[in-house]
This record gives structure tokens, C-alpha cells and sequence, in this order.
């Protein structure tokens, strides 16, 4: 029997005068593969919860789709159960 891989956590912050709020609906980023959930935070973060699969750049180039420039702000991180 194998351990479930642990899921990550990254954060991205709004550029460029990005506003979580107004972005509308982060479906495409949720739609990605790998990704579990996203919190859009009204301090202009976008947290991704993820199977570690999920590149930075996929995430961005998603968000943008919806009207959101973000860039990455920090490593993924373990989420703690």
C-alpha cells in the first residue's frame, strides 16, 4: 500500500492592477489538471491547492484567461492535514 502524495499549496499575487474580486470566475484555473481548489483572497492573492503536477506558468496563463495577471509569490508549499 502507498501513501498518498501530499498536496501543495501555491500562492500567486494580482498584477498590473489585477483585481481578484472583479476578475470574475477562475474556472479555467480550477479546471486545470491536478488542481483540488482555489481561493481568490481580497487581498489580491489566489491561492492554489494542488497534486504538485501543476506548473506556475499553467496557473498563470489560466488566470489570465479569466482577466487576472498574477505571477507567483513563493514556492509551493506542503498542506498541512
Amino acid at each position: 500500500m502507498t501513501a498518498a502524495s501530499p498536496l501543495l499549496r501555491s500562492k500567486y499575487r494580482a498584477t498590473e492592477g489585477g483585481c481578484v474580486s472583479c476578475a470574475g470566475d477562475l474556472a479555467p484555473v480550477q479546471a486545470l489538471p491536478g488542481v483540488k481548489e482555489v481561493d481568490a483572497l481580497a487581498s489580491g492573492l489566489v491561492l492554489v491547492t494542488h497534486d504538485g503536477t501543476v506548473t506556475d506558468d499553467a496557473v498563470v496563463q489560466a488566470a489570465h484567461k479569466s482577466g487576472l495577471p498574477l505571477v507567483p509569490a513563493g514556492p509551493a508549499r506542503p498542506v498541512r492535514g
